[in-house]
């Protein structure tokens, strides 16, 4: 069965059993979707004397009690659900261990995007961070002391931001990358948190949902909440994935619930000038979806289309995915390799470079399991250990096998928008 149709499968096969019928017209009256909602109040209901009866009798002293008598938390082992907790922050620490893949130098295409990014946001945010990296030695410090616990460099450093400041020129620190599926959206950001040496927390935007009223909004607060107090360390890049899955447009249709969270997601946009450290960069596949209140002048100026690999950044992506990953290969031709991928992304060909590292590989694990025989030749085996080698032949044979993904998307709809901003 295909992915992702075995759940459509699933709910077919009970819809049209004789007791969901029966369920349908005696419970439900034949209104399906009003008995959702009811259950949903219910639940809600359900919840709200559940808070009452904790709120009433997880009291400090039963909460101490209960401490003393179990070594596990109380409200971790209760039977919460879990997107009813408070919400917490995952951060990436980046190091740099391969010169050859840190920064921008890993992305094989997109070169004028990538100058782009550098002048506008990468170069006058390294700026602020050092400066204020600089004057961060200076806290409580006598102001008379302050000067002599810089360096010569420091105080000039100090002195050309001053001068910087005075152009009042604005950082776009609100970003949105906007593309097909598969085409680095979150590999650039990445990449752009390297180029910073920034931290970064990345978040698919549907984990802020929740099946209880108003907790998808409470979720969202407690988020950028705590994302904001975690820039008050270190800059941080705040990368929100799918945000078209929360924030969509406003129609007539839309119910109160939905409504609310867009609203309390573009008030916490709105804040976000409190935490002058905090970088939001968000991607969507679907930009033609997105409520136009999040694309208005003030929150994501600067719209950044990530686009397919041409040919020349294929090759390039060939020769990353093979050659700079030391897997050793005979003499390839990347051009033509790059001719024969038209419209692959670069995780396409990144699964086709695994796929044949694989197959070119298995012949030293068959080795490795001779070596087990009575009779093995370990001469022969010795000289064969490095004969194993990724050819043309292997590549050519993944690329028939492995097709495009973007043949099962509508190009024109990134067409479409860019003619709409235009």
């Amino acid at each position: 069965m295909p992915k992702d149709t075995w759940f459509d499968a699933f709910f077919q096969a009970v819809t049209r059993s004789p007791e969901f019928k029966w369920v349908m017209e005696k419970d439900w009256k034949g209104d399906f979707w009003k008995a959702l909602k009811d259950m949903e109040t219910n639940i809600s209901k359900a919840w709200d004397v559940a808070k009452w009866f904790q709120n009433t009798f997880a009291t400090q002293e039963a909460i101490d009690i209960w401490n003393s008598l179990s070594s596990e938390d109380y409200f971790e082992n209760a039977n919460i659900r879990v997107d009813e907790r408070k919400q917490s922050i995952e951060i990436e620490y980046f190091t740099k261990k391969d010169d050859a893949i840190w920064w921008f130098k890993w992305i094989a295409w997109m070169d004028d995007l990538k100058v782009d990014l550098k002048e506008s946001f990468v170069a006058p945010l390294k700026f602020k961070f050092l400066v204020e990296w600089i004057q961060k030695k200076l806290q409580n410090q006598d102001a008379s002391k302050q000067t002599e616990m810089l360096t010569e460099k420091e105080k000039i450093y100090n002195d050309l931001y001053e001068s910087y400041l005075k152009f009042k020129v604005t950082i776009p620190t609100w970003l949105l990358f906007y593309g097909p599926p598969w085409t680095g959206k979150t590999f650039t950001a990445k990449k752009l948190a390297e180029e910073l040496w920034a931290w970064m927390i990345i978040k698919s935007v549907w984990e802020f949902w929740s099946s209880y009223m108003h907790q998808t909004s409470k979720n969202i607060k407690e988020f950028f909440t705590e994302a904001k107090n975690a820039s008050e360390k270190w800059p941080i890049i705040l990368f929100l994935d799918e945000i078209d899955s929360l924030v969509s447009k406003r129609t007539d249709n839309i119910d109160a619930n939905k409504s609310e969270e867009v609203s309390q997601f573009l008030q916490e946009f709105n804040a976000l000038s409190e935490a002058p450290n905090l970088i939001v960069l968000a991607a969507t596949n679907r930009p033609d979806h997105l409520d136009s209140a999040i694309l208005r002048s003030g929150r994501f100026d600067k719209k950044i289309y990530i686009w397919p690999p041409d040919e020349k950044a294929r090759k390039e992506l060939f020769q990353i995915y093979l050659e700079k990953q030391g897997r050793p290969h005979e003499a390839l031709d990347y051009y033509e390799l790059a001719k024969l991928t038209d419209w692959y992304v670069a995780a396409d060909i990144e699964a086709i470079c695994d796929e044949v590292s694989r197959d070119a590989s298995k012949s030293i694990l068959d080795l490795a399991n001779t070596l087990d025989s009575e009779n093995i030749d370990l001469d022969k085996v010795k000289n064969s250990i490095w004969d194993n080698l990724i050819t043309m032949d292997l590549l050519i044979k993944a690329i028939n096998d492995i097709p495009s993904s973007l043949k099962v998307v509508d190009m024109s709809v990134y067409e479409n928008w860019e003619k709409w901003l235009e």
